[in-house]
């Protein structure tokens, strides 16, 4: 008989977390001990269950145990992003200072 361990954290179902053998966990005792010994060395766990699976093919529970010393992993930290560039005002198309006849022209009234 073999026992199948499954490791799951947060928001992950049961059948997506990992997956460990063992032939040594046959009874619940043992099985809580494991699992609390997992739980010690990974506080991202949530659950761990433990199915007996027999040679035929058939299974049971032997133990599941959510850890009550669960840590959320912290959500990465986002980096704000730089403000969208602001359009830059077009400047008004200034027409060019007056050359040195224009400026005769206006200063003798022409």
């Amino acid at each position: 008989m073999v026992t199948e361990i499954y490791s799951c954290k947060d928001e992950q179902d049961l059948r997506e977390g990992r997956l460990d053998y063992s032939s040594d966990i046959l009874d619940r005792e043992a099985a809580d001990a494991d699992a609390r010994r997992r739980c010690q060395a990974d506080p991202t766990l949530r659950k761990v269950a433990y199915y007996a699976v027999r040679d035929d093919g058939g299974f049971r529970l032997i133990h599941a145990y959510t850890n009550p010393n669960w840590k959320a992993k912290a959500a990465p930290r986002r980096i704000a992003a730089p403000p969208p560039p602001y359009p830059r005002p077009k400047n008004a198309a200034k027409a060019p200072p007056p050359g040195l006849f224009a400026r005769i022209k206006r200063a003798l009234g022409l």
